[in-house]
């Protein structure tokens, strides 16, 4: 269910599954079984390699497929039960037979088209010879994902041309070296020296193998070197079970720290010193590719022997004496559990050291006085405290993968019990926010993917055909960073949002007293969100009763988050959650009013302009507002929020921030704009929280309190005096 076209990953683990269960299966309907896991990971491989015309329409099939399993296996179910795919009983009787086992691996075409078989030579050729450079680059970087993933590709990619031909052989090998380098990709097996041996020999063999087509068409192999493919055949198998390969490794050629790879390669014999002065000359006229590459190329040397003095090279320079070893160790990233409240802790204090610094800075014992050799060193303090807690703030970072992928089991269960064809794209799931962000999201996209596909979608699919809409209706989820917050996107293509009916049902709410012709569309859209509000007609198992978005709008909010709503009659509709990367640090905007600091959250300001009275105007039910533009904003003051009362500046000398949530704009005035910085959230206290408009506080550079303000808090708060009082 979690599996999507682009997740490689999840694709691959599918693949490794269906080919677990073909291995194991020895019961009833043993042939089905096979059949179906062979069809499972031939679609698979079609979508992994970007080879599928239709991904999602592959990926159903395969569940189709494991429907089919789940029946044969799991419910005891017998094929004449069963209603297979089209064309499936010709592949389960080529896989009843055994195709592509080792048993089968001398058993090859003797009569395929020479052109296509000398096409087929050429290729896999390239194709191998790629792959002996990609391992001498894994040699050194055995983390290298996009080589690992090039060597799995070649060796499919003989695969499946050796299957259209009918050399069974090659088909067979080449499909077990590729279920060991998927292992690989998927993080299963580690890419050590013995691993690349095994690899190494694969290609080798398969060289040989088909050089022999080369020559001899689809004659039957020589005994001895058919031996030796089951030999090697039998090493790949070993590896991907994670079994020890009994074939002891070469003894690597003698190296010292800071030996160069021709300098081992000659010292060891492998190579005359002219061949290296040969490769080094070459490399200088082809964009300097990698030396082994060089010696590669010109027949110097083989993959193999520069392998082994890469290995010894490394091993040298890391202390590590070349030569035979025992159980090599595990070179894999250690991770430590740290508890959540230790990482908010670290947190705080990197927080009290950036105030700390900030307020060194700002003394006035060191204004004016700083040497060159101070300035220097305060300015490489500051770039390292920076650094800090720019990793501090990494480390409570998170993907929204786990939550998406719970949304694409909600969307499939939901369109099933609605009657409804949904499909459901995702994106952006490697997008990270704050781990409490990400664990306190969950709950209000269950609510609103809930409400896209009950609500959103037409029930009836004749509507959709009538509005030139495919049957299929489209719920998609993405998410994506922009500046310093991340916005979350549920979008789906059903009727969109109704105004006529949100206006009626406002009506008999009492939301509103006249028709709401004045109301803008967004005015309109925010009363979804009132609690207990809903226009379905009736009440289902799924939504309907007017509890979630209500919901939903608080915790959003409780996030310092905001919802946008766009939605067109009969196109669809877009909410857009907007949210913080982080709840611990937010960039301010720090203003005074009378003797206060406050500070403005940077995203929710619009512009900042003077204020003039000449632009004030009063209208009745509206109070003060600023005529900016043609456009009228409700004016607040927040004298009102101050302990020592309103502001001793002139309105003339005053400045107007224009600030912007979900509820609207408004200007706030102020008497001073101080400057931009970044902040560390502090709480206010149990006496404060009430407070309307205020979210928390937080140090200043120069060692103040600054009130941080809530905006949306401040749209919902009383209106006070007017700005020219």
């Amino acid at each position: 269910m979690a599996a999507e076209p682009g997740d490689l990953q999840a694709l691959g683990a599918l693949h490794l599954n269906f080919q677990q269960i073909r291995e194991a299966w020895t019961g009833p309907a043993a042939s089905e079984v096979a059949g179906l896991c062979a069809m499972a990971q031939g679609l698979l491989e079609k979508i992994i390699m970007a080879e599928s015309g239709d991904a999602a329409s592959d990926l159903e099939r395969v569940s189709e497929a494991t429907s089919l399993l789940q029946a044969l296996i799991c419910e005891e179910r017998t094929p004449q039960e069963l209603v297979f795919p089209p064309g499936f009983h010709d592949l389960k009787r080529s896989h009843s037979k055994g195709e592509g086992g080792v048993g089968e691996l001398e058993d090859d075409a003797a009569n395929a088209d020479p052109s296509l078989t000398m096409d087929f030579v050429r290729e896999s050729n390239e194709h191998l010879e790629n792959a002996d450079v990609l391992l001498m680059t894994l040699e050194s970087d055995p983390g290298n994902a996009e080589a690992i993933n090039a060597v799995f590709r070649a060796f499919h990619t003989i695969k499946g041309v050796a299957g259209f031909l009918g050399f069974k052989s090659i088909q067979a090998f080449a499909h077990e070296t590729e279920n060991l380098l998927d292992l690989v990709r998927m993080e299963k097996l580690r890419l050590d020296s013995s691993l690349l041996d095994t690899i190494f020999a694969a290609v080798d063999l398969l060289k040989k193998r088909i050089q022999w087509v080369s020559e001899n068409g689809g004659a039957a192999w020589p005994p001895d070197q058919a031996k030796e493919m089951v030999l090697v055949l039998g090493m790949v198998k070993a590896s991907a079970g994670g079994m020890p390969v009994e074939e002891r490794p070469a003894e690597l050629p003698p190296a010292q720290p800071g030996m160069r790879l021709g300098e081992i390669l000659v010292e060891a014999g492998t190579i005359p010193e002219y061949a290296v002065e040969d490769a080094l000359r070459a490399q200088e006229e082809v964009k300097n590719p990698p030396l082994g590459e060089m010696l590669v190329k010109n027949s110097a040397a083989t993959p193999r022997e520069v392998a082994l003095a890469l290995r010894s090279q490394k091993q040298a320079n890391e202390g590590d004496p070349p030569g035979p070893r025992e159980t090599p160790k595990e070179a894999v990233k250690e991770t430590v559990k740290v508890e959540a409240d230790r990482l908010d802790r670290l947190l705080d204090a990197i927080g009290e050291l950036v105030i700390a610094e900030s307020m060194i800075f700002q003394s006035p014992e060191l204004k004016g006085k700083k040497s060159p050799a101070l300035a220097a060193q305060m300015a490489l303090l500051d770039k390292i405290t920076r650094e800090l807690q720019k990793m501090g703030t990494s480390l409570r970072m998170v993907p929204v993968r786990p939550v998406f992928q719970k949304m694409a089991r909600l969307v499939r269960d939901l369109s099933r019990k609605a009657g409804k064809e949904v499909e459901f794209i995702c994106s952006g799931d490697e997008t990270e926010l704050d781990k409490t962000v990400v664990d306190k999201i969950g709950d209000p996209l269950v609510h609103m993917v809930r409400n896209s596909v009950d609500h959103g979608i037409e029930a009836d699919q004749a509507a959709r055909i009538e509005a030139g809409k495919p049957i299929q209706s489209k719920v998609m989820l993405r998410a994506f960073q922009k500046g310093g917050s991340v916005c979350i996107q549920i979008q789906d293509d059903g009727k969109g949002l109704n105004r006529e009916a949100i206006l009626r049902k406002a009506r008999e709410r009492g939301l509103i007293k006249d028709d709401g012709a004045a109301l803008s569309d967004q005015e309109v859209w925010r009363f979804i969100f009132e609690a207990g509000f809903s226009t379905a007609a009736q009440v289902t198992e799924i939504s309907g009763r007017g509890v979630g978005m209500d919901v939903v709008r608080r915790n959003i909010e409780e996030l310092r988050g905001r919802i946008d709503i766009e939605s067109a009659a009969g196109k669809g509709t877009t909410f857009s959650i907007w949210l913080p990367l982080t709840l611990a640090i937010i960039d301010g905007m720090i203003v005074r009013v009378a003797r206060q600091r406050l500070v403005f959250p940077t995203l929710s300001i619009l512009r900042i302009v003077p204020l003039k009275a000449e632009a004030i105007r009063s209208i009745v039910g509206r109070g003060e507002v600023l005529h900016l533009q043609d456009e009228l904003i409700p004016l607040f003051r927040l004298d009102g929020l101050l302990p020592e009362g309103g502001s001793a500046e002139p309105a003339a000398n005053r400045l107007v921030v224009i600030v912007e949530s979900g509820e609207g704009k408004v200007g706030l005035p102020v008497d001073e704009l101080i400057g931009q910085q970044q902040v560390v959230i502090k709480g206010l206290g149990e006496s404060m929280k009430q407070i309307a408009g205020l979210t928390g506080g937080a140090i200043l550079s120069d060692g103040t309190v600054g009130i941080i303000l809530d905006v949306d808090g401040l749209m919902k708060a009383p209106r006070t005096e007017p700005v020219g009082a």
